[in-house]
């Protein structure tokens, strides 16, 4: 309704200055100009400036908020009405074309504009606020084009997002509004998350890596910048392609100062491919209070002085995000996986998965490594005592890592990250790669198997670009990453005889700085452990031996393996089988082989289908003479 007073009374008064311009019996449309009209026109001084016309009395309110919350003057409310006009009321398309002089400006030009607003295209301060660098357009609440035409000739018109809003539409631009993101939440109480750094003004840069809170932290910076919830995007979701750039940056700031918060944009997801320092360049050029997050490697030029890097937070804070994000759940996570962040423990419900397994979930497959949930646990392991007390001292290493390395300062130095490097080494089928599912079932995280096939590769360097991207995938995520058969990765240098030896020792060095910088549990296995570099080998953290199983071994692991499954099992099947040399990973597939055969016969798996699985297996690891003697009863 106050619009609609609004433009009636404003389009009666350009009206009346149309028919005052027009002479006894003339046509003023462009169209239909004579000859003698034009040259009249041209002829005739520029039309005056026209004062009164601006309904200062009855604007509508939600005109003088924006005004209110923006550096806007009285010529920028002039102009951003008088632009706006012909997007809520048709007649205003006419009376433009008529004081243009000009069909094809169905808009304010800017010369026509500046006269309704009451100053002349000859005003240098009035000009001025048509500047890229002036609020109408620097906030993007105007555009004014073609850059072909002089600017008096160039036509105003505002976007649709403002119009909206001025009609009372919170709806954001659909250039942004795919990466808007809702928080569900109040953030964090100030004492839970690490410390804030101190800030003079926005924008401002915070390198945090995941599990730091930085989304809290940010939300609280914007809070105490504007006192209201900021506008959180995620970048990955933005379109960031050089020939939408610009749009999209000019749709944030816009975004901003129509709401009247401030930015939070977390880039730290993103490709290396995203243009940082051209968003950093547009917000820190126009003043945009904004909070921008980026990962610690990312390279920022000029900008890193504006920069500051969140810290970790401590056992003790991450404990009560727990306690107050998700009561009920279990909250061993707390110390292992550090690279949870507040929303993930909040999406986590009592009894559910675990956090740091939802958060895998939902994501894209990563290129070079298979993601496993993993369904054991290292008391499901059979295994030597020396060894099952080596893994669980291992799993120790991880949970309590945060508290040594960090909070009691025993980093060991140099490049070393805060992460754990274990190798498991022994013959095939002894438990290696299962060792490993169950240090991630036990800590709860998932398990990140490398494709090595995918890794390798015969020409020079790509071996190493291939790692690397391994290592970004999961630097951000807690899981054990498990290099298996790691002989073709981490072998021994060898004496330089040519240029691809000379190459690869340079690469195999890179591994060894690479994988002592990871920030996880890394954990790689080999059938040979002299097959590895000494020099590697001297900067793990823990090396296991797997020995092959002795009898007493083997027959827990024939036990638990066909425990339930087995009709008319007897202890004494087990002590038999027991006797075969075989490793648990041999166990394991004659089990699956008399799995198989029991359902082609529509039966339960007997005693004479595991026998035939034990033979097939002994004779897949390379020995012909079964001992059948030993068997002699079981026909029976």
């Amino acid at each position: 309704e106050q619009w609609e007073h609004s433009l009636r009374v404003l389009g009666s008064r350009i009206a009346a200055l149309i028919e005052a311009d027009r002479g006894p019996g003339e046509d003023r449309s462009p169209d239909s100009m004579s000859t003698r009209l034009l040259i009249r026109e041209a002829e005739a001084a520029a039309p005056a400036p026209s004062h009164g016309l601006i309904p200062w009395d009855s604007l509508p309110a939600s005109l003088l908020d924006l005004a209110d919350a923006l550096p806007l003057a009285e010529l920028d409310i002039s102009i951003l009405l008088i632009a706006a006009a012909i997007s809520l009321d048709p007649r205003f398309e006419r009376f433009y074309v008529v004081l243009n002089n000009d069909a094809n400006a169905r808009g304010p030009t800017v010369s026509t504009a500046l006269r309704l607003a009451g100053r002349s295209s000859l005003d240098p301060l009035a000009r001025g606020r048509l500047r890229r660098d002036a609020p109408l357009r620097m906030l993007g609440l105007i555009d004014v084009g073609p850059s072909s035409r002089a600017l008096p000739t160039q036509v105003i018109t505002v976007p649709e997002r403002v119009i909206g809003h001025l009609l009372g539409d919170s709806m954001p631009d659909p250039l942004i509004s795919r990466a808007l993101i809702e928080p569900e939440r109040a953030p964090l109480e100030r004492s839970l998350l690490p410390a804030l750094p101190i800030i003079d003004e926005l924008p401002f840069v915070l390198r945090a890596r995941a599990g730091t809170a930085a989304l809290d932290v940010a939300r609280l910076i914007a809070l105490d910048a504007s006192g209201l919830e900021p506008v959180v995007l995620d970048a990955r979701l933005l379109d960031l392609d050089s020939d939408r750039l610009e749009s999209v940056i000019e749709a944030c700031v816009r975004e901003s100062a129509l709401s009247a918060r401030a930015l939070v944009i977390d880039v730290r997801a993103s490709g290396v491919d995203t243009p940082v320092s051209e968003i950093l360049a547009a917000f820190f050029a126009i003043g945009v209070p904004a909070v921008i997050l980026v990962d610690g490697r990312r390279s920022l030029g000029p900008w890193e002085k504006r920069t500051a890097s969140l810290e970790l937070p401590s056992v003790g804070q991450r404990q009560a995000w727990w306690a107050t994000l998700a009561p009920g759940s279990d909250p061993s996570l707390a110390q292992t996986a550090t690279h949870l962040d507040p929303d993930d423990i909040a999406a986590t419900e009592a009894g559910s998965e675990s956090a740091a397994l939802l958060r895998v979930s939902g994501q894209e497959r990563r290129s070079r490594i298979q993601t496993v949930k993993p369904a054991l646990v290292l008391a499901d392991v059979v295994l030597e005592a020396r060894p099952g007390q080596q893994l669980l001292a291992l799993r120790d290493r991880v949970r309590y890592r945060t508290r040594v390395l960090d909070e009691w300062g025993m980093r060991p130095g140099g490049a070393r990250g805060r992460g754990v490097t274990a190798l498991f080494a022994g013959p095939s089928g002894t438990g290696k790669s299962m060792s490993a599912e169950a240090l991630a079932g036990e800590l709860k995280v998932p398990l990140f198997i490398v494709d090595l096939a995918s890794v390798v590769d015969k020409y020079i360097g790509e071996t190493e670009k291939n790692l690397e991207e391994v290592f970004r995938a999961v630097e951000n995520e807690d899981g054990v990453l498990l290099f298996d058969e790691a002989d073709a990765l981490f072998g021994k240098r060898s004496d330089v005889s040519d240029a691809r030896d000379r190459y690869a020792n340079i690469e195999v060095a890179y591994l060894l700085q690479r994988i002592e910088a990871f920030d996880g549990l890394a954990i790689l296995t080999t059938n040979l452990r002299s097959n590895l570099d000494e020099a590697f080998q001297r900067r793990l953290d823990m090396i296991i031996e797997f020995p092959a199983p002795d009898q007493d071994s083997r027959r827990t692991i024939w036990r638990a393996a066909l425990h339930g499954h087995v009709a008319s099992l007897s202890p004494h099947h087990c002590d038999d089988l027991s006797v075969l040399d075989l490793t648990g990973g041999y166990i394991r597939a004659a089990v699956i082989s008399a799995a198989y055969a029991a359902a082609a016969e529509g039966s339960l798996i007997e005693p004479r289908h595991v026998l035939q699985g034990a033979r097939e297996e002994w004779r897949k690891s390379g020995r012909l003479n079964f001992p059948e003697s030993s068997f002699a009863e079981w026909a029976n």
